[in-house]
């Protein structure tokens, strides 16, 4: 017997979700590239609970760090007699804390993260943006580390508080999979709302298209890193993007504004993926000198690949600091 028109529709709607969270969800093939990687941080950071990173607060803990003279005010529990015994002087032990790191996942919900929109299985920007954000968070998670997630487009509209909880990672599914890419982008204003809404140094992840005026992604990261945030931006393009494929006579419309515009693609390629570089320079250059992480993600490359590769060159780089 046929389906009624009422009883085929749920049911349509339900294998859409079901594509879409899969489309969206953690590839168990990026988790088992990543098995032997960690987010290895920059910097001392500090968290609420006993963990395994360098905390920048001093006092009795698990690993002695140094002695200091003595001086008047200095707590005498901390006094260190067998140094006092050889040498006639007082001295204090330093320790250092070790703390779990807080990792706050910042990931682009603007309109123009629903490219490519209508061509079928095709993964969009928001979608690659999801798996990524899915991956760092089953990372942080594994490691018994707090992650925390923001979506936004030119206002935060969605954040999860800091959780330790194997558990937490469906509930960062189910915030990427409920949000559809809607909305202009204005990166200083969301920066400077999580920049006031994350209490401690940690590390903050932005995973975005950066489309949008440079100086306000400036802004925007000159906000977290004067409180003293490790910060990676992961740039997430399409392939028709940075290689503009297009063959024939091509009318493109902007996603996040009324603009329609007709072109000769093949003789526009040349100078469109010139201006394309010139403008990641910008976007790499302007990261360095605010000594935050970069990283392209291009859809046209499997997320395990890129994205191991780049944890693997950032864990040596920083010799698997925890």
């Amino acid at each position: 017997m046929a389906d009624s028109p009422r009883s085929s529709a749920p049911r349509k709607a339900d294998r859409e979700l079901t594509q879409r969270a899969a489309r969206r969800g953690l590839d168990p093939r990026v988790a088992d590239r990543l098995t032997r990687l960690n987010l290895s941080v920059e910097r001392a950071v500090e968290g609420l609970l006993g963990g395994r990173h360098r905390s920048p607060r001093r006092g009795i803990s698990v690993e002695f760090v140094e002695r200091r003279p003595y001086v008047q005010g200095d707590d005498l529990r901390h006094l260190d007699w067998k140094a006092y015994a050889r040498s006639d002087r007082l001295s204090v032990k330093r320790y250092e804390e070790e703390t779990n790191l807080e990792a706050t996942l910042v990931v682009d919900a603007s309109a123009s993260m629903a490219y490519p929109e209508d061509r079928g299985d095709a993964l969009t920007k928001y979608d690659y943006a999801c798996q990524t954000a899915m991956a760092i968070a089953h990372l942080v998670l594994r490691d018994r580390d707090g992650a925390s997630l923001a979506l936004f487009d030119h206002v935060v509209d969605r954040v999860l508080p800091t959780s330790t909880s194997q558990g937490h990672l469906e509930v960062v599914g189910q915030a990427l999979l409920q949000r559809e890419p809607q909305g202009t982008t204005a990166l200083n204003v969301v920066l400077a709302n999580l920049t006031e809404r994350i209490a401690r140094p940690g590390l903050v992840v932005i995973i975005s298209d950066l489309f949008g005026d440079l100086n306000e992604l400036d802004a925007g990261l000159g906000f977290l890193r004067t409180r003293n945030h490790d910060v990676i931006v992961l740039h997430v393009l399409h392939a028709d993007e940075l290689r503009f494929p297009f063959d024939r006579l091509t009318r493109f419309e902007g996603m996040e504004s009324e603009e329609r515009l007709m072109v000769d693609a093949p003789a526009l390629r040349e100078g469109y993926i010139e201006v394309v570089e010139e403008w990641r320079a910008e976007v790499r250059q302007l990261c360095h000198r605010r000594g935050v992480d970069y990283k392209l993600i291009d859809t046209d490359q499997p997320l395990d690949v890129s994205l191991s590769a780049y944890l693997g060159a950032r864990q040596a780089r920083l010799g698997g600091r925890r």
